[in-house]
């Protein structure tokens, strides 16, 4: 071999080196693709997607089934004030106006006035059991949580204003759960718990509920 042949030898390697390893990718490349193309055209089913009208009616639908299981919760607590709490300094303007706004006495060291909530509960069953949140149902102020003094059901439907009087059962400041009872003389319609264990994110969710005096809300979300 000449000197001129030996000089572009390596070129020559490294050409068909890189030529060789274009061809093998493109090789594989090609069978890749083929394959996805072949999984997809025999395993992969669409989703169909339910229309706008079929959601709704689906949505219309639960709501129709769960809302006379929905109650309208009314609390009402005694809020002891104590005059140090709001007590103004001597020289203030305001000193009159927390005495009066609070009823304060000349000799009175405290005060006391109603406080009263509103919050959302379901019937578990036929009998009066409700489920509830635990600070619908308990008066998280004087730093102790202590059960409301009063607490009162509105059913849904019900021309009652009074409602019915509820008393705790059980309650649980961890998962912000408990449940009261209501002492009727007829079977009440009431919603069965599902197994959440079955619920995955993206899923459909509606939150039906009687906040603030309302008969009933339905939000959708997921």
């Amino acid at each position: 071999m000449s000197l001129n042949g030996r000089r572009y030898l390596p070129a020559i390697l490294i050409a068909a080196t890189l030529a060789t390893g274009i061809l093998i990718g493109t090789l594989v490349s090609n069978g890749v693709r083929a394959a996805k193309v072949a999984a997809v055209a025999t395993d992969a089913d669409p989703l169909p997607m339910p229309s706008p009208v079929q959601l709704s009616n689906s949505f219309a639908k639960i709501a129709d089934e769960i809302e006379p299981a929905v109650v309208n919760i009314n609390t009402e607590s005694t809020v002891r004030v104590s005059r140090r709490q709001f007590h103004a300094p001597d020289d203030s303007p305001f000193g009159d106006f927390f005495d009066r706004f609070f009823q304060f006495g000349p000799e009175s060291p405290s005060s006391e006035f109603p406080q009263r909530s509103l919050g959302s509960g379901v019937l578990l069953d036929k009998k009066g059991y409700i489920l509830t949140n635990y600070h619908v149902v308990m008066n998280m102020q004087s730093g102790e949580d202590k059960p409301v003094d009063r607490i009162r059901v509105q059913l849904h439907g019900d021309d009652d204003p009074k409602g019915y009087e509820a008393k705790i059962i059980g309650s649980d400041k961890e998962t912000d759960l408990a449940v009261i009872k209501i002492e009727v003389d007829k079977p009440l319609a009431a919603a069965s718990l599902g197994d959440s264990d079955v619920m995955r994110v993206g899923d459909w969710v509606l939150a039906i509920g009687s906040p603030f005096g309302l008969d009933s809300t339905v939000t959708a979300g997921i």
